[in-house]
């Protein structure tokens, strides 16, 4: 709609001009703008036509990558591969000290004591051979222990030094005294009366009958005189108990303890 209302018909004529029909101070050949887009396209095209682009306004990208500061490289180059014939750095070789420790670490591993008897055999010089393994500081995890019939070996890392002297006692067969000592320690450390069930476990083996022949052995011995035998009241279970280190009435009491306490488990 018009700005003031409706146009009559015959009040207006509308007339389009072309770009060359417009008066002279009206024409777009007057504006100086048109003026350099015109010669800036011309001379693009000669420029084209003779195969000269002008670089003006365009940096150079050597000149662009040397103003760069220097870096180090996140990815350095691998270094070749030496190859076969190439020389490689290797361990020093063991000495036979230190591979009669591996050796006594792996039975350790296995639960076993490594006697001496075991490699005097295949060795001329064995004192000298061991001399040197306990003065090796990489061999100061194994310790050694002296039974009635041989020096036993093992490695305290793999096997507790208890665990060792049981071993000792079982190795070589003294079920009396392995019997006695045992009850002894338990009397001594913990303390506690020891039980006949206790014997048929790793790494005695000793089942009931042996045990009771072991009992009748032992009490034929003056040396074994402190051993004795007392049961729990609550199910007749028979324990063993040092009469030096304990009272009769206190290892009962604490049989007692011991089998209540496996009921409720």
């Amino acid at each position: 709609m018009a700005l003031f209302g409706r146009r009559k018909p015959g009040f207006a004529k509308e007339v389009e001009l072309k770009p060359s029909e417009i008066p002279g101070e009206f024409s777009d050949a007057l504006d100086p703008a048109m003026h350099k887009e015109e010669e800036a396209a011309a001379s693009a095209t000669t420029a084209s036509a003779e195969g000269t682009v002008p670089q003006e306004g365009k940096p150079d990208l050597l000149d662009f990558l040397q103003t760069l500061p220097e870096v180090d490289d996140p990815f350095p180059p691998s270094e070749p591969d030496p190859g076969p014939g190439s020389e490689t750095k290797q361990e020093p070789e063991k000495t036979k000290a230190q591979l009669l420790a591996d050796f006594i670490r792996e039975r350790s591993q296995s639960g076993l004591i490594t006697p001496k008897a075991m490699f005097a055999k295949d060795e001329e010089d064995v004192e000298a051979l061991l001399a040197e393994m306990e003065a090796d500081p990489t061999c100061s995890d194994i310790f050694k222990v002296k039974g009635q019939k041989d020096t036993y070996y093992y490695c305290e890392e793999t096997m507790a030094h208890n665990y060792a002297k049981i071993a000792v006692l079982t190795t070589e067969k003294d079920d009396c005294k392995t019997v006695a000592e045992m009850v002894r320690f338990n009397c001594k450390a913990f303390p506690t009366p020891t039980p006949l069930y206790y014997f048929a476990r790793q790494p005695f083996f000793l089942n009931r009958e042996t045990m009771r022949a072991i009992l009748a052995q032992m009490k034929d011995s003056e040396e074994y005189k402190d051993i004795c035998e007392c049961t729990a009241a609550i199910n007749g279970e028979p324990y063993l108990y040092s009469s030096d280190l304990m009272s009769e009435k206190y290892a009962r009491a604490l049989a007692n303890g011991a089998e209540a306490q496996e009921g409720d488990e």
